[in-house]
């Protein structure tokens, strides 16, 4: 059922000549990293503002876009990861990825009321909102001014489509103490 379904487009060849598409495995930090660098990091370039994902279905490749381009993303800019729907293939992004980084979102950090950590300290202090609809989810990033991560920093963490290995998730970690 998978495939390169954008060969179909009957500009495809153009686009792929003109460097303004790029077909490779969105997990790969190495290829994502390669196209940063020698087709989008020009100095005429214009600022990444609007970044869409729209790759496989598939749910490590959507999470690893999301580590990858949103610190990239000018402030109050947007990244939109679309198909994300209810399929085998992309359920762990549902239920796995995006309720960390939903609780990331509502990061307190004030140890005197609440042990609390982050699941994802490289996206947290970037991230000013999270939309998601049906199949759709739309990150914002708030005023902090983009940045290139090292590739390390970009490569999605072993927790992200795994919250059990995320300590703040565990039960009773939200307990407030006395």
């Amino acid at each position: 059922p998978w495939g390169n379904f954008a060969e179909k487009n009957e500009r495809y060849q153009q686009y792929l000549d003109e460097d303004r598409l790029h077909c490779g495995d969105g997990s790969d930090v190495n290829y994502l990293d390669e196209v940063w660098r020698k087709s989008m990091k020009r100095p005429d370039a214009p600022p990444l503002k609007i970044v869409v994902d729209d790759g496989a279905h598939l749910a490590p490749h959507m999470a690893q876009s999301v580590f990858f381009w949103f610190p990239k993303i000018e402030p109050r800019g947007i990244l939109i990861v679309e198909d994300i729907q209810p399929i085998s293939e992309a359920n762990a992004f549902r239920t796995q990825f995006l309720p960390q980084l939903m609780k990331d979102l509502h990061y307190c950090g004030d140890p005197k009321q609440s042990p609390d950590d982050l699941c994802f300290p490289t996206l947290f202090p970037l991230l000013a909102s999270i939309h998601c609809e049906v199949h759709i989810c739309i990150f914002e990033r708030n005023d902090t001014p983009s940045k290139e991560l090292s590739l390390a920093e970009s490569t999605m963490p072993p927790n992200a489509l795994d919250m059990s290995k995320c300590k703040s998730m565990l039960s009773g970690h939200w307990q407030t103490t006395t």
